[in-house]
């Protein structure tokens, strides 16, 4: 797994502080490798805009790499909030972005949620507020504040959407097959010897201790982002590790989030559909 570097700052990052952690960003041409063809758009341009029309950066990383320069331009992702904008059952909208400039993606959008009580991440992806792509052209940094602003009209659908995973209360049986499900994304495969699922519905905090699909979705989200769930195995203490990778992280993210969104209508969750570049 590709391990990234990240930085956290809920009243906005500054630029110093971003170039120190994130400097993928302020690239100022592609990497060597890529193709003649390839559009070239800075992402500090996008971070630039989106700042001066209210979007302050809250969070951003970027993966590294062994690769010999290619430090400076690998895929980053970066978490933009709004200071105007309603919460939604206690969590902040965004905007989600993810670029590079190695050639391994363009600019890609979500819009996101974040709560406040344990600086959780969810990246939202149902039909009315999924993932958006936006190519390396001329007109990216226009289009990319277009479809911020679009996503934060829509706000109203993402609290319809919160309020129904709130109404849905689940058995313990569906609550351990959604764990299950949450496993899956996260590991497929790879799932770590001793695993139990149940124990990715254990609630870190008090007010996710209730049992529906709002609550559980945020307790298993954390459970595999952050990590620290305890494996049993013979005459050995261990736990899961943390996400390290951006790409990884968002993958799950929109995965679980699309997951949720199929449990509700009872239709037959297929990991595998969701399509994250």
């Amino acid at each position: 797994m590709t391990a990234h570097r990240s930085i956290y700052n809920e009243n906005g990052i500054s630029v110093d502080q971003l170039s120190a952690a994130v400097p993928s960003v302020f690239a100022q041409q592609p990497f060597s490798g890529v193709s003649s063809r390839y559009g070239f758009v800075p992402t500090i341009d996008v971070v630039e805009d989106l700042r001066a029309s209210g979007f302050k950066p809250v969070q951003a990383g970027q993966t590294l790499t062994r690769v010999a320069g290619k430090r400076d331009f690998t895929r980053h992702v970066l978490r933009f909030r709004p200071d105007y904008a309603p919460t939604v059952a206690g969590s902040h909208p965004e905007v989600v972005l993810m670029n590079s400039h190695d050639g391994s993606s363009g600019f890609k959008l979500w819009a996101g949620l974040f709560r406040m009580v344990c600086a959780n991440g969810l990246i939202v992806c149902t039909s009315t507020m999924g993932a958006v792509s936006v190519p390396h052209r001329s007109n990216a940094v226009e289009a990319v504040r277009s479809r911020s602003f679009d996503f934060l009209s829509r706000v109203d659908n993402l609290s319809d959407t919160v309020a129904r995973y709130e109404a849905r209360s689940l058995t313990d049986e569906e609550a351990f097959s959604f764990a299950e499900i949450g496993a899956q994304i996260r590991w497929g495969s790879e799932r770590p010897a001793g695993l139990n699922a149940r124990d990715l519905l254990m609630a870190r905090r008090f007010e996710d201790a209730r049992q529906n699909l709002w609550t559980v979705l945020n307790t298993i989200q954390e459970n595999l982002t952050r990590g620290g769930v305890n494996l049993t195995r013979a005459n050995r203490r261990s736990s899961t590790r943390g996400m390290r990778s951006v790409q990884d992280d968002t993958r799950m993210n929109v995965r679980l989030w699309a997951a949720a969104d199929e449990f509700l209508s009872g239709d037959i969750v297929d990991v595998e559909a969701v399509e994250v570049a």
